[in-house]
C-alpha cells in the first residue's frame, strides 16, 4: 500500500493465539489508518481513510480464567480489547482489529485516533454489546446462523476426530505405529544405556584446560542475570515450578494429581559454567538434563521443618487462588539449576565457529518439534480454503484450550533446530556433538546422575519393548 510508505507512525505488536504468535502492525498516514497482519483469518489487512469514518471507540470484552482457576492457554486473555471504526453508510464492513496489548504502544495508538476523530470519537473500554449496539455494527445474521454454522461444523469436526482416533486404533495402523514407536523408544533406551557405561570410564577435565573434543567437565553454573526460584527463593540460571491438585475420583481410595498451574523464569536453552581454569557455554540443544526435582505435600509440609513449603511458595500459591492451607490436597515441584551448583557435564568441547549453525534435523524430528511447538496449526489453516479457516482456527482452540489447562504456563517449547548461542568465534562451547555422541547435563554427583541415567534408559527400553511384545501379540493372533 502506498499510504503504508509514507506512514508517519508505526507500531508493530505480537499476540498469543490459538494458532500461535501473531504479528500485526497499525500505521498512521495522513489520508488512513492501515493495519497489517500475518494471522490467516484476517486477510491482507485493511486501510480505512479517515474521511470514511463515521464513529470510533474501543470495545472490551472479559476473558476466561482468573485466581483460584487452573492456567488456562496464553492466548485466552483476562480481557480482550478492539478497535472499533464504522464507516459511513457501510456497516456491514466496519473495522474490528485486536488492539496491542496494554502499554506504551496502545496508548500512543489511541491518542493518534482520538486526534483525527475529534467528536466522532465515543469512547474506551465500552462492553462489546453496547458498542455494537450504539455504533450499529452489530449483525444478527453473525450472531445468529454464522455462530451456528460455526457450532455446528465445529461439533462435526469433533465427531470426525473421534472417528478417525478410533480406526487409528485398529491393528492396521497400531501394528505399523507400534513398531516405528517401540523401536524408537528401545534404541532411544539402548542409547542411553551405552552412553552411561561411556560416561563412567571418562576422566574429569578443567572447563579451560579440556581438550577439544567428547569431555567430562564439573563445573559450578554461573549466570550473568541470575533470576530467584519462585519457591525456594534461589539465585538460579533458570527454574521451573508446578502445582498440582489431588482430585478424588469416583472411589473413596484413588485419585490423582492434576496440574493446575506453571510458572518458570530464566532461559534453558544454555548455561554458563567456570572454574579457575576458564569458562564454556553448554548449549543444551539435545542434553539427556537429569535434574533434582524438590517436593512439597501441603498434608506433609509440617511434619518437618526441612520439608515444610518456603514462605515465598506460600506467597506464591496464595497469589495463584490456590493457599497452601486452604483444604485442598496440594503438591509443589521446583526444579532449577542454581547458580554456584556444581554441573556434571559429558559432552562435545569445540570452538563456536565449529558449531554448525543449523542442525537438519530428520523428517521423524521435525514432526515431532511441529508437534511439540505448535508450528503445524498456522500452515494447516492457512492452507485451508477461506470458509473453512475460522471452523478450523475454533477447532483446533477448542482442543488446545481442552488439553493445555494447568499445563499453559510452562516453559514455552522451542525447536530442537534453533541456532546455537551467539558467542564470539573463539568462544568455547560444550554440545551434542556429531552422530550418536553422549550428551549428558545434570546437576546431580557422577553416581547420582548415571544411576538416574540407567533408571531413565531401562524405563523407556521397556515400555518400547512391551509396546513390540504388544505389537507381535497382534501380529501372531
Amino acid at each position: 500500500m502506498d499510504e503504508a510508505v509514507r506512514a508517519r507512525q508505526r507500531w508493530t505488536f505480537t499476540v498469543q493465539t490459538p494458532l500461535g504468535e501473531t504479528h500485526s502492525t497499525y500505521a498512521i498516514t495522513d489520508v488512513a489508518l492501515i493495519y497489517e497482519s500475518d494471522d490467516p483469518l484476517a486477510g491482507d489487512g485493511a486501510a480505512v481513510r479517515w474521511s470514511t469514518i463515521r464513529e470510533g471507540s474501543t470495545a472490551a470484552m472479559e476473558g476466561m480464567g482468573g485466581r483460584g482457576g487452573p492456567d488456562l492457554p496464553t492466548w485466552v486473555p483476562a480481557q480482550m480489547e478492539w478497535l472499533v471504526l464504522t464507516r459511513i453508510d457501510e456497516v456491514e464492513s466496519s473495522f474490528m482489529r485486536r488492539l496491542p496489548p496494554p502499554g506504551a504502544d496502545r496508548e500512543a495508538l489511541l491518542a493518534a485516533v482520538r486526534e483525527r476523530l475529534g467528536t466522532r470519537w465515543l469512547g474506551e473500554g465500552l462492553p462489546l454489546k453496547e458498542a455494537q449496539q450504539r455504533m450499529g455494527t452489530h449483525s444478527q445474521e453473525w450472531s445468529g446462523l454464522k455462530v451456528a454454522g460455526i457450532v455446528v461444523a465445529v461439533l462435526g469436526m469433533l465427531v470426525l476426530a473421534i472417528l478417525l482416533l478410533a480406526l487409528l486404533l485398529t491393528p492396521f495402523v497400531l501394528v505399523p505405529a507400534g513398531l516405528v514407536a517401540g523401536g524408537w523408544l528401545l534404541r532411544r533406551g539402548l542409547r542411553m544405556l551405552r552412553d552411561a557405561k561411556a560416561a563412567a570410564g571418562m576422566a574429569v577435565a578443567q572447563v579451560g584446560r579440556a581438550r577439544i573434543g567428547l569431555v567430562h567437565i564439573e563445573a559450578p553454573a554461573e549466570a550473568a542475570t541470575p533470576t530467584r526460584a519462585a519457591i525456594t527463593g534461589r539465585a538460579c540460571a533458570w527454574w521451573d515450578v508446578a502445582v498440582w491438585v489431588w482430585y478424588e475420583s469416583d472411589s473413596e481410595d484413588s485419585g490423582g494429581w492434576r496440574r493446575v498451574a506453571s510458572r518458570h523464569g530464566g532461559s534453558a536453552e544454555s548455561i554458563d559454567i567456570g572454574d579457575e581454569t576458564g569458562s564454556a557455554t553448554v548449549w543444551l540443544n539435545g542434553a539427556e538434563l537429569l535434574l533434582e526435582l524438590r517436593s512439597w505435600e501441603s498434608d506433609k509440609g509440617d511434619k518437618d521443618d526441612k520439608d515444610a513449603l518456603p514462605p515465598r511458595g506460600v506467597a506464591l500459591l496464595d497469589t495463584l487462588g490456590f493457599p497452601w492451607r486452604g483444604g485442598q490436597r496440594l503438591r509443589v515441584t521446583e526444579e532449577c539449576v542454581e547458580v554456584g551448583a556444581t554441573l556434571y557435564v559429558i559432552g562435545t568441547l569445540d570452538l563456536r565457529r565449529n558449531v554448525p549453525e543449523s542442525q537438519a534435523p530428520g523428517w521423524l524430528e521435525r514432526t515431532v518439534d511441529a508437534i511439540r511447538t505448535g508450528a503445524w496449526r498456522r500452515n494447516v489453516v492457512a492452507a485451508a480454503p477461506a470458509p473453512m479457516r475460522v471452523v478450523l482456527a475454533v477447532f483446533i482452540g477448542f482442543i488446545d484450550m481442552f488439553t493445555g489447562i494447568g499445563a499453559a504456563r510452562m516453559r514455552p517449547r522451542t525447536s530442537r533446530d534453533g541456532p546455537p548461542p551467539a558467542l564470539s568465534p573463539n568462544a568455547r562451547m560444550v554440545w551434542k556433538g556429531h552422530g550418536d555422541r553422549p550428551f549428558i547435563v545434570s546437576d546431580r554427583p557422577e553416581q547420582g546422575a548415571l544411576a538416574a541415567l540407567r533408571k531413565r534408559a531401562w524405563i523407556t527400553g521397556g515400555i518400547g519393548a512391551a509396546i513390540l511384545c504388544f505389537v507381535l501379540y497382534e501380529l501372531v493372533s
